[in-house]
């Protein structure tokens, strides 16, 4: 499961666009058919169809009649799912771009996330970047490679919520169920130890694998291994990023992925002390699956899958996003571009809070890296549902 504790690696940022988690019905708001966005999708159908396959798996594996709210309308799974098989079917059909927006318009109602706290007049949101990354790991603890990867060790207890409740995570002292062991407590007094997975050679890379939730490990034969997220402890997740604007280490604004490892690495004294200021800590498994998998336990496809609070928004629901992406040149980064396509919510997390955040899958390994690690852009997320359901 990719689940996304690893999402907002720009998390400093996200302090301007988190609100309380609303209502679904509080999250979207209709839009009139004369006021909807020019549908032109700007990446090929291929990834779209693998991207809807993905939710579909997902809807039908699910109760037809569960009643989840999507602005004004009270919608079942199996809207849902005719939403995705009608859109397909326009898909298919190969029509124009003026012909897609007239049966769209028909067929659909559209809605708009309404933003970062619902009061800004455009609706607009924070769009952020993850991916799945690749770290060179060995089986063994040898050196360079000293820094552990854990599976779930045998005392973490997850109880699941009851009546829409959350689930608790814990560990049982004396016969009371009380809060698991935070992030330093595991490094520094080996409380998950006998339960390594793999060594990494950079306590930087466990730490960056934590926080994307899944990744590949090479081994020293050359051969990937796939690693996923299993667990977490159940401390809260707090950014890093948020912490080192927080404590005078860099502005808001210069805030990403790359300048947090770039600081942390030239600053080594100072690592402990930031990377425990986050007491959530990730436990994973190996999986036969290479890709990227999200929390609906589906195959993520890169540029298509999305990340969102699914509290606010439908999970596997078909959405629009209109945002600007870094465009990346021979391993640089030379500019934004505006980018807009069709998009499905296949993914969490717990740092995505409200309806003001979308977080978009760009694929695995390095140049996926750069440009996830460099997004940080306002946009607008539409998402659109079948207007009658058919019996």
């Amino acid at each position: 499961m990719w689940y996304l504790f690893r999402s907002i690696h720009i998390a400093a940022i996200a302090v301007l666009f988190l609100c309380p988690s609303p209502s679904e019905s509080a999250a979207l708001v209709r839009v009139p058919d004369q006021d909807v966005p020019i549908f032109h999708d700007d990446r090929s159908q291929e990834e779209l169809n693998q991207a809807i396959a993905q939710s579909l798996a997902y809807l039908n594996s699910r109760p037809a009649d569960i009643i989840i709210r999507m602005g004004d309308q009270k919608v079942t799974v199996q809207r849902l799912i005719q939403t995705l098989v009608s859109f397909q079917k326009l898909l298919d059909a190969n029509l124009s771009d003026q012909e897609l927006q007239q049966k769209i318009i028909r067929d659909f109602l559209v809605f708009q996330a309404v933003g970062s706290n619902g009061s800004n007049l455009d609706h607009t949101m924070l769009v952020t970047g993850y991916y799945q990354p690749v770290f060179q790991g060995s089986l063994e603890k040898k050196p360079p490679f000293l820094y552990p990867v854990y599976a779930p060790p045998p005392d973490l207890i997850i109880k699941p919520g009851k009546g829409g409740e959350k689930k608790q995570t814990g560990r049982m002292k004396d016969g009371h169920f009380i809060t698991y062991w935070t992030r330093e407590e595991i490094d520094t007094l080996g409380k998950a130890s006998g339960n390594e997975l793999a060594w990494l050679k950079d306590p930087l890379d466990v730490f960056f694998l934590h926080i994307q939730g899944s990744g590949l490990i090479r081994l020293g034969d050359g051969s990937l291994r796939s690693i996923h997220y299993a667990a977490g402890n159940g401390q809260p997740y707090r950014s890093i990023g948020k912490y080192m604007v927080a404590t005078g280490r860099m502005r808001l604004e210069d805030a990403s992925m790359e300048t947090i490892r770039t600081y942390i690495e030239t600053h080594p004294d100072e690592r402990r002390e930031i990377l425990f200021s986050n007491p959530s800590y990730i436990f994973f498994h190996w999986s036969p699956i290479s890709a990227a998998v999200g929390n609906l336990g589906r195959s993520l496809t890169p540029g298509r899958s999305i990340a969102v609070d699914q509290t606010c928004f439908p999970a596997a629901g078909l959405a629009f996003l209109k945002t600007r992406q870094p465009l990346l040149e021979s391993g640089k980064i030379i500019g934004r571009q505006p980018i807009q396509r069709f998009v499905l919510v296949q993914d969490t997390g717990s740092a995505l809070k409200g309806p003001g955040r979308v977080d978009l899958f760009q694929g695995t390994g390095e140049q996926a890296g750069l440009v996830a690690g460099s997004m940080k852009e306002r946009g607008t997320l539409y998402f659109l549902l079948l207007r009658f359901e058919a019996p």
